[in-house]
């Protein structure tokens, strides 16, 4: 018998046994309200306003980094104010059906008209009544209801019409609690993701001297025990281009340069073979530790991503790309540099976006007349080591929050019918 006819989920806790009840969202909500008509103006410090695009899509949370507040006068929308257990849906646009549930760290919070407030009975749980929202059968509730001309949308009556199936409240509060657990630890994950990001980013800028003949070389942040300039030297003076073609087909492998990802299996960033496996023989060959510049141009890379192939494993890349193997550097240091964008103003001043406007156009023999920034060897080696270090805490980090989120996953899917 399918679990929806049993009315009861696969996974479950311990000592509950009793079918779950459908019941309408509208007997589950005390109430829906629609949210101000007022606009948004800068933030007086005290009055957040939130509207649709202000929720996280995929965390569902208020995104707090650029705060408003609403162009009324507060006094007078005290109703428009969010409680602890209040849920908001989505009624109209590609958003629709999105829901944020109140958090009360989020502040003093009024929501906007596009968004509708269901205030949920004493007698239910909200945080398991959210949790409702993130199911397939929701989403399914949502693609059939908003369909109709023009721009989708959902009101209130519709939304109070949503049937699901709830458990007794002690089970309500058992899941919810559970979920939302997951659920914090991911956040707690996610901010010191983004710390750490925030992290590199600082001490790229602090600890590589410019290029700019304009400016001393010397980084603003240096490990204690060195001292003096930073010599210059050409990229020509510490790589060779890689000249070698793939004869006869002996790698099959195709790669690409992403500004995102870095060096990847081509099949694997595009979903789909791009290039033809029995036409590679005019392909470059990319050992482990080349470096590949790509140049087309990106909101990631405004004059095209010089990457460091990562893979442990021999590739091929199209002749578009410029391949280059290192010597007399090191190349951890070497990979982190090109993460700043101190290399950006050679490449601007001897080069530009040329005949397509997604690819920057420069010339082999002046691209490897580009200035490196050139320590000591033991510096380089510091410098590498440190942000390798760093690297390998980011990765730690992306790792666990992607184990919380299959976790959550798989709990959710399990734990609702």
């Amino acid at each position: 018998m399918r679990d929806e006819m049993k009315k009861v989920p696969r996974l479950r806790f311990r000592g509950f046994q009793e079918d779950w009840e459908l019941c309408k969202l509208g007997d589950v909500a005390d109430h829906f309200e629609y949210g101000l008509n007022a606009s948004a103006i800068e933030y007086d410090g005290k009055n957040k306003y939130l509207r649709i695009t202000d929720i996280d899509d995929s965390s569902r949370k208020f995104i707090q980094n650029k705060l408003t507040s609403p162009n009324i006068n507060v006094e007078e929308a005290s109703n428009y104010i969010l409680t602890v257990g209040d849920i908001l849906f989505a009624r109209t646009g590609a958003s629709v059906g999105k829901t944020y549930r109140y958090d009360i760290k989020d502040g003093k919070v009024y929501f906007a008209g596009f968004l509708i407030r269901a205030r949920i009975k004493d007698s239910f749980d909200s945080e398991f009544v959210y949790w409702t929202t993130l199911t397939d059968r929701y989403n399914t509730f949502i693609k059939i209801m908003s369909q109709r001309s023009g721009q989708p949308g959902i009101n209130a009556k519709e939304y109070s019409s949503f049937n699901n199936l709830i458990p007794n409240i002690k089970e309500q509060l058992k899941i919810g609690a559970f979920l939302k657990k997951i659920d914090d630890t991911s956040a707690l994950h996610q901010r010191k993701l983004e710390q750490l990001k925030e992290l590199k980013k600082a001490y790229l800028q602090l600890m590589f001297a410019s290029t700019n003949t304009k400016n001393d070389k010397l980084p603003k942040l240096r490990f204690t025990g060195f001292k003096g300039y930073w010599e210059l030297c050409k990229l020509s003076d510490i790589s060779d281009k890689v000249k070698e073609k793939n004869k006869h087909g002996k790698f099959t492998e195709t790669l690409t340069n992403s500004a995102e990802y870095g060096i990847i299996n081509q099949r694997v960033f595009f979903d789909k073979d791009i290039s033809n496996v029995n036409n590679l023989n005019s392909y470059y060959v990319v050992q482990n530790d080349d470096f590949v510049y790509n140049p087309r141009i990106s909101n990631f890379a405004p004059v095209g991503p010089i990457k460091r192939n990562r893979l442990g494993r021999t590739g091929v890349m199209s002749p578009l790309y410029y391949v280059f193997r290192t010597h007399s550097i090191d190349n951890n240091y070497l990979e982190k540099y090109f993460d700043t964008v101190y290399w950006h103003h050679f490449m601007e001043l001897n080069g530009d976006t040329g005949a397509r406007a997604d690819r920057f156009a420069i010339k082999d023999s002046i691209f490897v007349e580009m200035p490196i920034p050139y320590p000591s060897t033991e510096e380089q080696q510091k410098i590498g080591i440190f942000f390798k270090k760093l690297d390998q805490s980011i990765t730690l980090y992306k790792n666990k929050l992607n184990q919380r989120k299959a976790l959550k996953k798989a709990y959710h899917q399990n734990m609702f019918i």
